[in-house]
Formats: structure tokens, sequence, C-alpha cells
């Protein structure tokens, strides 16, 4: 039997293991989602693509007079991959999220494929346009064939071994689709080996320019999609957090600093879960032992931590405040209601001294609802059932769910909880 109460309510292992598995996959539906809806987009940039090409390509061969196998084939299967990736587009909100990221994967596939289908088209453009270059405008010529090779031949120095290598290198980048600052890079990089003429300098830059460039954009090809997950990955959880998400610029070490920082807000969006799961059980469980929720308020400390306050009432006129701390901290205090801040009067002193006793009965009962909704208490800590420690909460700081009954002064017959308290 007690006063006052203050304990930290905490999850069992397996309550807290279900609630990081439903974080889980309600993060990795939506990311999953938002993945889908991005490939999608860039399936088909990568088709509108491919069909200007197959679109040149025709007119091409049409005034060449050449068909080949090839443009057939090319032809049929960009019909193919049209068909495919409109089938895609369809309501995904009852999708679970093993279909949405078996989707993406062949989404990822049919990406591959645009890709390819447009890089054969191009290879056979320039193919066919070196036939017949005077049959080509300038605008096809340079908008089709695109080229790191052309170095020596600005610059009449095919022989140039220090140039060679260097375009030998940029060849091997020659497919990667680059990031725009990589692409800035790329430009820059092409123009100060045309402008060099010293030798030295120009094995000097291709050692220290032209060797690591390619190196980041190897780098970029292989870790990009890394990136962009746990990009997406960041910002859905800083999102679920309310805060402001950092700008990141691919790199290994913004990798390695998005990972840190999504383990870290993971473990944040986990610990405000369980505090939310944690009120809602004692709402119910409350509402399940009679217990009507009459009033709510919540504050914003200036370390800036939360507290939210529960009003339920024992009865009209009475009440248990329930305060929720973000630490999973809470406390439970019966008081008298009233409209002003006040102390008790002796007799409501006395009179609450005796409703604090019979509280502790649906005290125990409360603790076995929780426990069953895999709930702790760990850190109990109760002061005794006594007069002094009665108090009046001031209904006027609280938001009201519906109109309440005070009393200045309360002078009621035994309620069924005190009358079992005084029997047991």
């Amino acid at each position: 039997m007690s006063g006052p109460k203050t304990a930290r309510y905490v999850l069992t292992e397996e309550q807290r293991r279900r609630i990081a598995e439903q974080q889980r996959i309600r993060r990795e539906t939506k990311l999953a989602k938002d993945k889908r809806g991005k490939l999608i987009g860039k399936c088909k940039n990568s088709l509108l693509e491919t069909i200007a090409l197959v679109d040149e390509l025709g007119k091409l061969c049409a005034e060449s007079g050449m068909e080949t196998d090839s443009f057939q084939s090319i032809c049929q299967k960009r019909k193919e991959i049209e068909t495919q990736i409109l089938s895609f587009e369809k309501n995904t909100d009852f999708v679970g999220v093993h279909k949405l990221q078996e989707e993406n994967r062949y989404l990822e596939h049919l990406l591959c494929q645009s890709q390819e289908t447009g890089t054969m088209s191009r290879e056979l453009v320039g193919k066919v346009s070196s036939d017949y270059r005077q049959k080509l405008s300038d605008v096809i010529a340079k908008g089709f064939t695109f080229s790191f090779s052309d170095l020596c031949t600005q610059r009449g120095k095919c022989d140039n071994p220090f140039l060679l290598k260097i375009n030998e290198a940029l060849k091997r980048v020659e497919g990667i689709e680059l990031a725009p600052p990589l692409i800035k890079k790329l430009q820059q990089i092409r123009k100060y080996a045309d402008e060099i003429s010293n030798e030295d300098f120009l094995e000097n830059f291709c050692s220290m320019q032209v060797y690591p460039f390619v190196q980041e954009c190897e780098f970029y090809r292989d870790h990009a999609a890394e990136f962009e997950e746990l990009s997406d990955s960041y910002a859905y959880l800083k999102t679920e957090m309310g805060e402001r998400a950092e700008e990141f610029v691919f790199s290994a070490e913004s990798m390695e600093k998005l990972r840190t920082e999504i383990a870290r807000l993971n473990e944040k969006l986990l610990c405000r879960e369980e505090q939310e799961y944690i009120s809602a059980a004692i709402d119910e469980a409350m509402t399940e032992l009679g217990y009507e929720l009459i009033g709510e308020k919540s504050i914003t400390k200036k370390s800036g931590k939360r507290v939210r306050n529960g009003l339920y009432t024992l009865e009209e006129g009475t009440a248990v405040n329930v305060t929720f701390s973000d630490s999973g901290q809470i406390s439970m205090e019966l008081g008298a209601l009233d409209t002003t801040d006040r102390t008790p009067t002796g007799g409501e002193a006395e009179e609450l001294a005796d409703d604090m006793r019979a509280f502790c009965l649906d005290y125990a009962a409360l603790e076995k609802k929780l426990s069953e909704r895999g709930i702790a208490v760990r850190k109990m800590s109760a002061l005794p059932a006594f007069a002094e420690y009665a108090q009046v909460f001031n209904i006027s700081d609280y938001e009201l769910k519906r109109p309440v009954e005070v009393s200045e002064r309360r002078e009621r017959k035994a309620t069924g909880r005190k009358q079992q308290y005084k029997e047991g």
C-alpha cells in the first residue's frame, strides 16, 4: 500500500524485438516503394534515349540503304523493354516488402537491358555514320558519337606515350553513368591534358590526376547504388524523427558516416517507439480497469526532453495523474480536481490518503496487464499513503476531453475500491 509511485517501464526482449521488426518492415517497405518509383523513372528516361537513338538509326539506315539484322533486333528489344516497364505502373499500397524488393531487382535488370540496348544503338550509329559520314548532319554526328579518345587527334601528337596512356586510362570510364561532379572533373581533366605541352608535366598529370580520377570513377560505379540506398535510409529516418537531413556528397567517408548515422537514428527511433508503445499500453490498461482519460498536457523542457501527462478519473472530483517522460520514467499520483492551484483541505487530504491505499489494488492489476503486453517494471519507488502527499490538480492546465466536475470540499461515500480495500 503506497502513495505516489515512480517507476521505469521497459519492454521485454521479446516485445522489443517485435517492435524493432515492425519498424524494419515499415522502413524497408517505404524505401522499396520509393526505390521502385525511382527505378521506373530511370527506366523510362533510358528508354526515351534509346528510342531517340533507334529512330535516328532507322533514318540513317533508310538514307544509306543499309538494313541490318542488328537494327531489327534492337527495335524488337526496345519494344519488349517498353512493354515490361509499362506493366509496372500499378498501385503498390497493398504490396508486401518482399514482393516490392523482387520487383525492384527485376526493374534493375530492365534498366541494365535498356542501357545496353542504348549502347548497342549508339555504337551502331557510330559505325554507320563512320561509313556514311558525308550524309549525316553535324547534330547527329555530335549527338551520337561520344569518345574519350580524341585528345591525340586534337593535338596531332598520337606518338606521345603519356597522352596515349591518358587516353587508355579514360577509356575505362566509358559506359559509367557518372555523377555531375565527376562529369565536371572529367571535362577539366580533358581540357588540362590538351593544354599541357611539357612531357614531364604530362607524365606527372597522368600519375597524379588521371589515374586517381579513373579509380574514383570505378569506385563510384561499384558503390553508387549502395550510397543511394544509404542516403535514402538516412533521409527516411531523419523524416521519421522530425529532423532536418544533412546533404552528403558521394565518397567513402560519406558512406561510413551515413552508416553511423543510420545506426544511431535507428536506435533513437526504436526508443521513441518503445515509449509510445508503453504510453499507449498504459492508456489501454487504465481504460480496461475502468478509468477514463479526461485530459492531457505536454511540455518540452529546456533540455529538450518531452513530458506528457494523462489525467484518468477515479471518480468525479478525483483522478490519477500519470506522467510519461521520454526517458521511460513514469510516475502516478492521485489527487482531487479543481480549477485553481491550491492544496487540499484537511478532510480532502484524509480522503485522498484512503484513495491512495485503494488505488494499490488497481495498480497491481495494472502491472499484470502491462506484463501481458510485454512491459516490465524497473526501479520502482513509492511514497507512503499519507495525507501529506495528497494533491489537487488544476484542470485548467490540461486539454480536457469532456466537461469535468470539481468540488471545493469532497464529502463522499466509500467507493467500491475503498470498500474492497477495507474488506481485504
